[in-house]
């Protein structure tokens, strides 16, 4: 397939505690191959919290006394707040985690962010491309982002996220789900990378993709559909509510 002429170049990661690492570092290390090796040295990152004033941990937070999980110990510190997130973003990736289970409240200003993000409202650019990982997509239906989609998910949180998203047509047998070209949902957590070399495919051509997947030493699933998860998971579509 040959290369897309709009070239994303403002990349957004969006971080929030409890979020899954390689949901985030899967998709980001395509990215980091695709800018080093392969002439696309304009590219930029942010990486987006709801603050920067302290760090993010995809564990329990000190002085939480199950800080002293594998999981807590590991810190990630974010480039930008929801408030100082570049407005020119092309690209927001998000991962999921247990942290997407917080009440509306607690969410409210990352489920707001997302929103403008998309739609290009509280003085942002919309996104050239929305992309979540694993059951990031709960975020995204929840920010109603989903609403008119085809989407897919964790197929071992199948059940949970999917009512989420009562007007999504959510698909079951998909290692990643593209819907009308801007949102793009992947599967349970090594997804993310077959979903984001999909995304460097259909932007910067399939021969990159496959050249991007080289170096990571990666076993690339090129078909959407080649999924063996739901299957495992007695998983099935759920069409949307009219």
């Amino acid at each position: 397939m040959a290369a897309n002429n709009n070239i994303p170049h403002s990349y957004g990661l969006l971080l929030f505690p409890g979020f899954e690492v390689l949901d985030a570092a899967g998709p980001i290390e395509v990215l980091n191959i695709l800018s080093k090796y392969f002439s696309h040295s304009e590219m930029s990152l942010s990486v987006i919290a709801k603050t920067v004033d302290t760090t993010v941990t995809p564990g329990p937070i000190a002085p939480d006394e199950n800080s002293k999980q594998f999981t807590g110990q590991q810190l990630y510190q974010p480039t930008h707040s929801f408030e100082t997130a570049p407005k020119d973003l092309d690209v927001l990736i998000i991962p999921g985690g247990r942290g997407v289970n917080r009440t509306d409240e607690e969410l409210k200003p990352l489920l707001d962010f997302l929103r403008h993000c998309y739609h290009g409202t509280d003085g942002r650019q919309s996104l050239q491309y929305i992309f979540s990982i694993c059951t990031g997509s709960t975020l995204l239906a929840r920010a109603g982002i989903l609403d008119g989609h085809k989407a897919t998910t964790n197929k071992k949180a199948w059940n949970r996220v999917t009512p989420l998203g009562p007007r999504t047509h959510w698909v079951a047998k998909a290692r990643w789900v593209e819907s009308n070209g801007r949102v793009w949902t992947a599967s349970g957590v090594t997804a993310g990378i077959d979903g984001m070399a999909a995304l460097v495919g259909r932007v910067y051509g399939e021969e990159t993709a496959d050249r991007v997947c080289e170096f990571i030493e990666h076993v690339r699933v090129k078909e959407a559909g080649d999924d063996p998860f739901a299957e495992v998971n007695g998983c099935r579509d759920v069409l949307p509510v009219e």
